[in-house]
């Protein structure tokens, strides 16, 4: 691999001539030999490419009109992207049609035809949050439901996760693999936390990164956008505290989305919570994110154990996995 400094009429490279690659990093700008990626041949891909397939044929036949390839190509045009070099570019109507129908397929959906009226992409959602527990082996996805998809019907949030790291790792390019799609509903409107299975197994200590898009009924698809890396704990779903006196503290509490880059959770009857300080401590208390006066804590990595007293509470508690025996 090569460094170099662009001058003399050129000032920016990216992409492959011949066998040579030239590309971009925090460092600068750098020359390395082009390397062919080998071809993995799962059944995943396989599927991914069918569904290319089908659609490319779908867009030539009498199926589609040309009013509705129309109105892909009016879109097309009023939607601009940045190529590798940070400038401005647009791609086709086709490339539109392709590009929503294959988030749609993939997360379940139908197929849209027509290309959409409103000329935007949709936006995304810059609160959402992961975490990932290596007990339940399920991803909990904190997100805004008061956006307008969530209560949109035919309209959904398609989540993608990437291939879990080493803790150390800070950066990560992919793969990423589709782990489902949160649905909305016009007559009742998806509410956050939402948990879904993880396509790749999670071990406690390992690093995931988690991507999203929100595709609209029209067939608008947003720019990917990414959750906080997630360090993965040995989380499971529920906990049962017992032991408390003041403030009640006892019952059962299921994990509810994340706070502070740890999983939280909410007595089931909601009179309470458990939440991480960001730092070193396990949070027993009323309101999620304030100790009041009187609340419990645990020093500790792990949720369970005997927590102690803070303020005026009385009845140091002790909180156990599973439920309330």
């Amino acid at each position: 691999m090569a460094t170099v400094k662009y001058g003399a009429g050129i000032i920016q490279m990216s992409g492959s001539i011949a066998g040579v690659t030239h590309a971009r990093n925090r460092f600068g700008n750098y020359i390395r030999p082009r390397t062919k990626p080998v071809n993995p041949r799962s059944n995943r891909q396989s599927t991914v490419r069918n569904i290319v397939k089908m659609l490319t044929a779908y867009w030539s036949t009498a199926a589609m009109s040309d009013t509705e390839r129309g109105a892909w190509a009016t879109y097309a045009a009023a939607i601009p992207f940045k190529n590798r070099l940070g400038e401005n570019m647009y791609i086709t109507g086709f490339n539109h049609f392709i590009r929503s129908n294959i988030a749609r397929i993939t997360a379940g959906s139908t197929l849209i035809e027509s290309g959409p009226s409103t000329l935007s992409l949709p936006g995304g959602d810059d609160t959402i949050a992961v975490t990932g527990d290596s007990g339940g082996q399920l991803l909990t996805i904190a997100f805004d439901d008061t956006k307008d998809w969530c209560s949109e019907t035919g309209a959904f949030m398609s989540i993608n996760m990437g291939q879990p790291q080493l803790h150390t790792r800070n950066f990560f390019g992919g793969p990423f693999r589709n782990a489902g799609a949160l649905v909305g509903n016009a007559g009742v409107p998806l509410t956050s936390p939402q948990t879904m299975a993880v396509p790749f197994s999670l071990v406690t200590g390992q690093k995931v990164w988690v991507n999203a898009r929100i595709i609209l009924a029209d067939g608008r698809c947003s720019n990917p956008f990414f959750a906080p890396a997630l360090t993965v704990d040995g989380l499971l779903n529920v906990y049962y505290a017992a032991g408390s006196t003041l403030p009640d503290f006892d019952g059962d509490y299921l994990i509810q989305g994340a706070y502070n880059g740890k999983a939280y959770f909410r007595e089931s009857t909601g009179k309470s919570f458990i939440w991480w300080d960001g730092s070193s401590k396990w949070i027993m208390s009323v309101l999620l994110g304030l100790t009041e006066t009187d609340y419990q804590e645990l020093e500790t990595a792990s949720i369970e154990g005997l927590y102690t007293l803070m303020g005026g509470a009385t009845g140091a508690a002790t909180v156990t996995a599973g439920y309330t025996p």
